[in-house]
Formats: C-alpha cells, sequence, structure tokens
C-alpha cells in the first residue's frame, strides 16, 4: 500500500531544484556525485624553463595539479542558497528513475528544457503500441509521432502553467483530421498518449518519494544505537551518583 503525499508539493520542489542545480553545478562538484563543471582551458597551460639569469630557455606543459573534488569560485554566476545541497541529492533521487522517467521529470519541470528527448519519446511510442496494434500506415504512425511530441508539450503545460492548452477542436485541425474523423478515432489516441505520460509523472514522482522517506527512515534508524547509548550512560552514572 503505498503512503500518500503531497505531490503538487514534491512537484514544487522538483522545479526549484532543477531552477537552481544546474546554475550552481560548478559549486556543487563531488557532493553526492551530482555537480560536474564543463568549463575548459582555452589553451594548455605552460610553465617556463630559466637559467640562472632568467632567460627563457624553453616553454614545457605544464603537469596536471589534483585537488580536491569540491572547488570555492571566488565571484560565482549564483550564489548557493540554503537549500543547494537538499536540492542535488533531489536530483539524485529523480536520476534513479529509469531513464524515460527521469527525462520526463526533467523535461516537464525544469524552464530550460525545450524539447522531450528522443529516449522519452520512444518510450512513449512503444507503450502507445503496445494497446494500439492494429494501427499499420506509415502515414498514421508518422502523424502518431507529431501527437506524442505535442502531448508532451501540452501535459507540460497543464502541470504547470496551464495557459497555453489548445482544445481538441484545434488539435485535430492541426492533425488535418475533420471533426468526425478525430472524435470517432483518434480523440481516444490523444488521451491515451496523455495517460500514459500521467502515469509516468505519477511512477517519477512516487519513486523520488520513496527514496526520501528509505533514506530518512535509515537515518533514524542508524541514530538509535548512538541514542540508546547516551541514555544507557546517562543511566548508568546517575545510579553512581546516587549509590555514592
Amino acid at each position: 500500500m503505498r503512503v500518500k503525499y503531497n505531490e503538487e508539493g514534491l512537484r514544487e520542489e522538483l522545479r526549484a531544484a532543477l531552477l537552481v542545480v544546474p546554475k550552481t553545478r560548478g559549486q556543487l562538484d563531488g557532493f553526492e556525485n551530482n555537480g560536474y563543471s564543463d568549463n575548459k582551458f582555452s589553451r594548455s597551460p605552460v610553465r617556463e624553463i630559466t637559467d640562472e639569469e632568467g632567460t627563457c630557455l624553453a616553454k614545457v606543459k605544464a603537469s596536471v595539479v589534483t585537488t580536491l573534488p569540491c572547488k570555492s569560485f571566488k565571484q560565482s554566476p549564483v550564489p548557493l542558497p540554503t537549500q543547494a545541497f537538499l536540492y542535488a541529492r533531489l536530483m539524485r533521487d529523480m536520476n534513479t528513475n529509469e531513464e524515460h522517467i527521469s527525462d520526463w521529470l526533467r523535461y516537464c519541470y525544469s524552464e530550460g528544457a525545450q524539447l522531450p528527448t528522443a529516449v522519452l519519446l520512444q518510450t512513449l511510442l512503444d507503450e502507445f503500441y503496445k494497446n494500439e496494434p492494429s494501427i499499420k500506415s506509415a502515414k498514421s504512425k508518422e502523424l502518431i509521432k507529431h501527437l506524442a511530441l505535442l502531448a508532451c508539450q501540452q501535459k507540460r503545460e497543464a502541470l504547470n502553467a496551464g495557459k497555453n492548452l489548445l482544445p481538441q477542436t484545434r488539435i485535430a485541425e492541426l492533425a488535418g483530421k475533420k471533426p468526425s474523423a478525430w472524435e470517432m478515432t483518434w480523440s481516444k489516441r490523444w488521451k491515451h498518449l496523455l495517460q500514459i505520460l500521467s502515469r509516468f509523472d505519477k511512477e517519477g514522482l512516487d519513486h523520488v518519494h520513496e527514496r526520501r522517506s528509505r533514506e530518512k527512515a535509515s537515518r533514524r534508524n542508524g541514530n538509535v544505537p548512538v541514542q540508546c547509548g547516551i541514555q544507557s550512560a546517562a543511566r548508568n552514572e546517575m545510579v553512581a551518583r546516587m549509590a555514592v
């Protein structure tokens, strides 16, 4: 039995995390293996070999300097908020989903994501065709590819701002289908795509919540022996004082 939780609250956390973590990734190097930096030197560093008079004899490639994973930045583009490391842990939990699920969460709740990934779209189509084996024509399959992309965009919009949702009449028009043909066949297929995305979203949120719950429980249980030891020591000290 699944424990109920605040799904919209978790969505808000994901939105905040996806807004902060990509902009502070260099500062989060080495924490939970989430941060990374893709900054590169414009040219290889070199050092000069000089004689006793200071004359440069040659320039050689400098040896690599090994440092700890965590880096400090004098002028960070975005100051680290107090929740940054909690957000990094949340991203780690999100990324432990199956690839298409984590791709969906990242696309849906990130302001910077422009298009769904190829993995997400292909998995969406694979799930769709499990219940639609009768579709054979290349023209229909090509239309479904376009509808799958539009479904991702519309589902994302519905779960966030909800301002640019298209009515089915407009979707039918974009698909080049008459209203009667759309209502008879394609409306059901459109709803099926949205239902699959709803399932991806639910599975992803459940997975993140369950991982967080297990981690909290393990930390809480890990502290029990320490607390018991402290209480036992306190009792023993009290007994010793009373005996004196």
